[in-house]
């Protein structure tokens, strides 16, 4: 789509429309960490079975999310018109987008505030996978939206913000049905909110409130920090390099989907469980995101020329900077990262990642526009002050979860992430040979590349990165059930002779 959005929208549109997305994204951060709260307190409740308790902490979350996002929401509208001068409209497209700004702030914050909610309640049955399903469902359908809208009806801003409101309300109202379904004795009303409810789930939010801030100040500001300082064109080099490094994020969902177990193990007081969560999650996770990885960030060059150049020129090399950039983040963060975070919410030990994360907020903001404003690395400024300030954070990161589980920060190391970096050491070296050899100058050889590659990877990771109980686990999983070993094309007599 971020070709087509270019071109439909011209760099500066779709630079304007990535600024919009960030600050709404910032302004639904005002929720002072209730969602995090929320999620970690769902999760406690049905591994209690305590169902009512479980009512009465989404009833209350729900309506506080609807009357901060509403009260944020008019807030919006109220001050956008001072607001508007940190996008730096060129003066072509000022008329147009002053509006939608407005507007669509007014309208996606509330709507924002609400979706995190359902979506805490599905998070907490332990199905964050239906939370990727829905969503990669609702991008499509924006995408075809926007096509039409854009292309066959030359809609410009305007038509970019109706339909991105369409999607987010087909989001929620999808969220809310399933979760109704996965939680069939959940109710919502205004009897079931209590004070005592509310001030127990901001009590225990302080931490999530800080971590989500520092995380807007280090993912969400780049954009305001570009479009201030170059312009909206910058900010679309930007997300166009990004675009590819976030829709690999769902890879990583299984890490999500441990929470409720970590929780669940955390109140039942299974130590060696809880360990067991951790290495093999961080394990499985790194496993998982390193094939992407390897392919955005190896063949960012040939991916980015053929995917970009048309719509943004020579800025493509750019752009693929950006992508290389975010990968690396990417790798530090998201897949080395692991089962960290949900091992740190389910022991309810988040003081010190908050408290410990303001000065790296602070080192990448100040990084990013240092680098953005008098250097000539432009935009690539505001990724390498991210890469900074994760390469300093991760190892900090590793030790603290470790001792969270009575683990010593060397078994973890070895046992999580041993067999990982050895696959990745091996799928770089394809690439890299597919690379340097020439064969990755055309869209099939840069396919046979990417194809190479994953090869390497089914290999590497079944005779390297997993351990023997690991193959024999994965091989009983895939015996007891058909219909996976149906999409996977596996005979279940020959799968059971060879786990024999």
């Amino acid at each position: 789509m971020v070709p087509l959005l270019i071109r439909f929208l011209g760099k500066d549109g779709y630079g304007v429309v990535s600024v919009l997305i960030a600050v709404v994204a910032i302004c639904a951060m005002a929720d002072f960490g209730l969602r995090t709260a929320l999620g970690r307190h769902l999760a406690d409740e049905l591994a209690r079975g305590q169902h009512a308790r479980f009512n009465e902490l989404f009833s209350s979350a729900v309506y506080v999310a609807l009357i901060a996002g509403s009260f944020a929401g008019l807030m919006w509208a109220l001050l956008a018109p001072v607001l508007i001068g940190l996008f730096n409209l060129p003066a072509s497209l000022a008329a147009e987008a002053q509006p939608v700004i407005r507007w669509y702030g007014a309208i996606a914050i509330p709507l924002s505030f609400l979706l995190t909610i359902y979506g805490a309640a599905i998070f907490a049955s332990g199905r964050s996978d239906i939370l990727d399903g829905v969503g990669a469902g609702t991008a499509t359908l924006q995408a075809v939206g926007l096509v039409t809208m854009l292309g066959l009806f030359r809609g410009g801003l305007v038509a970019w913000a109706l339909v991105s409101i369409g999607e987010l309300s087909m989001h929620l109202l999808i969220l809310r049905y399933l979760g109704r379904r996965l939680t069939p004795f959940g109710n919502t009303r205004l009897g079931l909110v209590r004070g005592d409810v509310i001030r127990s789930l901001f009590s225990s939010s302080v931490h999530p409130f800080m971590l989500q801030v520092m995380y807007a100040a280090t993912i969400y500001a780049d954009p305001l920090v570009l479009t201030t300082i170059l312009g909206p064109s910058a900010v679309a080099i930007y997300r166009a390099g990004t675009a590819l490094p976030m829709r690999i994020q769902p890879l990583f969902s299984l890490a999500d989907q441990l929470q409720p177990f970590a929780v669940a193990y955390h109140v039942t007081d299974q130590r060696a469980k809880l360990q067991d969560v951790l290495i093999r999650g961080t394990r499985y996770t790194a496993l998982l995101g390193i094939l992407p990885c390897a392919i955005l960030g190896v063949f960012s060059e040939p991916i980015t020329r053929f995917w970009l150049s048309g719509a943004l020129g020579s800025d493509y090399r750019t752009a693929g900077h950006v992508l290389v950039g975010w990968v690396i983040v990417e790798l530090l963060t998201t897949a080395a990262g692991g089962a960290q975070w949900p091992i740190f919410l389910a022991v309810n030990k988040l003081r010190f990642l908050a408290w410990s994360q303001i000065p790296f907020a602070v080192l990448n903001l100040a990084v990013s526009i240092i680098l953005v404003a008098w250097t000539s690395v432009g935009v690539l400024g505001v990724v390498i002050g991210t890469i900074v300030a994760a390469l300093i954070r991760r190892p900090m990161l590793v030790s603290y979860a470790a001792r969270a589980c009575g683990l010593a920060t060397r078994t973890y190391l070895v046992e999580a992430y041993a067999r990982p970096a050895m696959v990745l050491v091996i799928l770089g070296a394809v690439a890299v040979s597919w690379l340097r050899l020439g064969f990755a100058e055309s869209v099939s050889g840069l396919v046979a590349g990417a194809t190479m590659t994953t090869c390497a990877w089914f290999l590497s990771v079944w005779w390297l990165g997993l351990t023997a109980n690991d193959r024999r686990d994965l091989q009983s999983m895939l015996a007891e059930s058909p219909a996976a070993l149906a999409v996977l094309g596996v005979r279940r007599s020959g799968l059971l002779r060879r786990g024999k």
